[in-house]
């Protein structure tokens, strides 16, 4: 179920981004990655050092911008260690796969220079052993060469501290850097490709005051060639990169995953998942989990499955370790066990230095199923010892539906036009006018009405759908904007809904009275993705 953003909804009320009920600011120092592969006038700002067997090396620029209420330390004198740390990070989307192909040793700050960004501002600045209030700071892609940083060993994310330690060893030319497989980024051997750059900060003050979980921001790029990679697209601020997934593609989910460490202390991680129908009976499974801070620390994850299941194609992908990291890269061995599949590290116990899933890294898990999708719960197993062992996440699809099709009435599962789901409903015209739009074999209508502090529900009528996406827009009614889907009818800001989920819980709050959104779905057919007429809805009393 979709929530209604209350933010929204006072904006429409009262022209104002004004958020509704108790507001969260930062408090104290807040560092975000303003802006990634960029330095000053140039969006362009991505070094490549060459190669060296197959690994080509990167470093790209990285702008900080203190958004919280008080200076962030940045202190390196006489060998203090309270000064950021900062990853550098390469992904890539390929046949629906996102994965994590490239990381680099840490940069480690140094004299913070307060300059003045448009939406960092305004900057109260102060001398260098500190980023003032509301000011920035810029290393440009070769002063955040990798070459003459340190490792990740040294790093406990969970609390933003370190330890210092020796340079990076290997060929001169890669280590260090950001290294990535020429086969992974070389377009002549990814057709198809998109490819996303990544920048991360880790500091303590920020972190020990709850302020880590907006500190990684990323941005899509241009691979022309190995060698010449551009700026493609504005820095995402404050999302860590698997978002980049779900920008990219529609059926992608993901959820933030919140872990409480020792001492109290919170932690992220998060898990995405992508499945579709690939014929033959099967369909494929694909998840994904980053760790944006965690030093526990994630060594196993599992999925639900009917022992009569039967599955193929178990795979996994993780991030190489590089310049003399110990840590093992042996791949985590897959297997459906009993009512699961499960993939597995070295226990911490045997290995501290087993292949687990550590801060800064995403790592892939994938297969094939004969039965389609329900939602159930997928468990990720921690590594290092804290109040947690396990986190388990609810409302994940995983194999368990009737292989036919998802009804696209209900989201739930059943022969095309017969739901199983969701009581008596009657069914949508399929001519529906809406504001010049007067004929859509794709209909869309209300099926509850939309009240105060009760669940609003749309009704799709179009028999054999597979999935189905509920977008509301809240910038008012449109038409005429045309994609490869059909006609755009309703206006940002958009939010999006869950897969196959056609509702909307409305807060019981009498200030949305009167509010009023566009509603307009999106469905995958056999024919390709599809969009619906849109709906004008506005919210009455209850």
């Amino acid at each position: 179920m979709t929530a209604f953003p209350s933010k929204w909804a006072i904006a429409l009320c009262t022209a104002s981004l004004l958020a509704l009920g108790s507001a969260t600011t930062a408090q104290m120092p807040d560092v975000i990655v303003y802006d990634v592969g960029v330095d000053g006038g140039n969006t362009n700002d991505i070094n490549y050092w060459g190669q060296n067997a197959g690994i080509a090396a990167y470093s790209i620029a990285t702008q900080s911008c203190n958004k919280g209420t008080a200076t962030l330390q940045w202190i390196t004198a006489g060998g203090s260690t309270l000064h950021p740390v900062i990853g550098q990070n390469m992904f890539r989307y390929k046949n629906g796969s996102f994965e994590h192909i490239g990381q680099s040793w840490l940069k480690h700050g140094f004299c913070a220079v307060n300059e003045i960004e448009t939406f960092c501002a305004p900057c109260q600045s102060t001398p260098c052993d500190s980023l003032g209030i509301g000011c920035a700071d810029t290393y440009w892609a070769t002063l955040n060469d990798g070459g003459g940083g340190q490792s990740k060993i040294n790093i406990n994310a969970t609390q933003g501290s370190h330890v210092h330690g020796g340079g990076p060893s290997g060929n001169a030319t890669i280590r260090g850097r950001l290294q990535v497989a020429v086969t992974d980024i070389d377009p002549a051997q990814n057709v198809g490709a998109q490819y996303f750059i990544e920048g991360q900060y880790v500091t303590r003050d920020e972190t020990l005051i709850g302020n880590a979980g907006n500190s990684a921001s990323w941005r899509r790029v241009s691979v022309l060639a190995v060698n010449n990679i551009d700026g493609g697209g504005p820095t995402h601020r404050e999302e860590p990169a698997m978002w980049a997934w779900k920008n990219q593609d529609p059926l992608a989910e993901i959820q933030l995953i919140k872990n409480q460490e020792t001492g109290g202390l919170q932690t992220f991680f998060l898990l995405g998942w992508r499945v579709t129908q690939v014929g033959g009976g099967l369909w494929h499974y694909e998840y994904a989990i980053q760790n944006l801070n965690s030093d526990q620390s994630a060594a196993s994850f599992s999925v639900p499955v009917d022992t009569g299941t039967t599955v193929s194609s178990i795979g996994f992908h993780d991030v190489a370790y590089h310049s003399g990291d110990p840590y093992s890269g042996t791949d985590w061995p897959g297997a459906k066990t009993g009512g699961e599949i499960r993939w597995a590290t070295t226990p911490f116990s045997t290995d501290p230095n087993a292949n687990a899933i550590r801060w800064g890294t995403l790592y892939n898990f994938r297969f094939n199923a004969s039965v389609a999708p329900t939602l159930g719960t997928v468990t990720i197993g921690l590594f290092k010892t804290g109040p947690n062992t396990s986190i388990a996440m609810n409302n994940v699809l995983v194999p368990g539906g009737d292989p036919r099709t998802i009804d696209p009435h209900t989201g739930g599962v059943g022969s095309a036009g017969n739901p199983t789901s969701g009581g008596t409903m009657t069914p949508a015209s399929v001519t529906i006018p809406r504001m010049g739009m007067m004929v859509n074999p794709v209909a869309l209508s209300e099926r509850t009405p939309a009240l105060i502090g009760q669940t609003w529900e749309a009704a799709l009528e179009f028999d054999g759908a597979r999935h189905s996406l509920l977008f509301i827009g809240l910038g008012g009614p449109t038409e005429g904007a045309f994609n490869r889907m059909g006609e755009v009818l309703i206006l940002p800001p958009l939010m999006r809904g869950k897969l196959d989920d056609l509702t909307l819980a409305i807060p019981d709050d009498p200030r949305l009275i009167g509010v009023e959104f566009s509603a307009q779905a999106a469905l995958q057919s056999g024919s390709g993705w599809k969009l619906t007429n849109a709906l004008d809805v506005t919210i009455g009393s209850n």
